[in-house]
């Protein structure tokens, strides 16, 4: 027979709690940090010995010296960036009264059926709108207005984010507006590293007589 009406059948549209639940995190969401996470760790182990061991030598530079402590507050403000890229949650829409409501009739009928939402198409907003750019049958959110694809479900993350740059496939994340000073400053810390371990190898090799 046909499938039983959801409890809220025939009432107001659903509340947040009898939504279905967010749609699952791919296979690559939890194991694609781990290549990053392992990356900065081993760089900043690597880097920071190097200049360190060389730093604390005997009758070394007071250039070689200064690159002893820059080389462990580089390394520090790597590990927060990745800290911060990998258990953020930036732009990610999330459910709420604003984001869910007003439900798609079509949604509506379908969920009011325990129907299933599999080959539904997003669901353009009202033209102009200032907040209802389009829904996403997949996370049951609206999504704002964005332009040149910057608001868009990630595949991997399965959520829907706003200011996508790109999803990062070394560390398991989207990158958007919100994390990329964070992501850039990331990449700027590993030439930083190099050059500062330079200095500090340049450095010992020159002693001072």
């Amino acid at each position: 027979g046909p499938p039983p009406e959801a409890p809220w059948a025939g009432g107001p549209q659903p509340p947040l709690a009898a939504l279905p639940p967010l749609p699952s995190r791919g296979p690559g969401f939890r194991t694609e940090p781990l290549l990053g996470i392992g990356t900065v760790l081993c760089l900043s182990a690597v880097l920071v010995g190097v200049t360190h061991s060389l730093a604390a030598a005997p009758e070394t530079s007071g250039l070689v010296k200064a690159t002893g402590v820059l080389i462990w507050v580089e390394a520090l403000v790597a590990i927060v960036c990745t800290a911060i890229l990998v258990c953020g949650s930036a732009g990610v829409v999330q459910r709420s009264p604003e984001t869910c409501y007003p439900i798609p009739q079509e949604v509506e009928e379908r969920l009011r059926e325990n129907g299933s939402l599999d080959g539904f198409q997003n669901i353009a907003g009202p033209a102009g709108h200032p907040t209802l750019g389009s829904y996403c049958v997949r996370c049951l959110v609206w999504r704002p207005p964005g332009k040149n694809g910057s608001i868009h479900h990630c595949r991997t993350c399965s959520r829907c984010v706003t200011g996508f740059d790109h999803h990062c496939g070394v560390f398991g994340r989207c990158i958007v507006r919100r994390n990329m000073p964070s992501f850039l400053t990331l990449i700027s810390m590993m030439f930083a590293g190099m050059a500062t371990a330079m200095i500090a190898v340049l450095g010992g090799v020159a002693k001072p007589i």
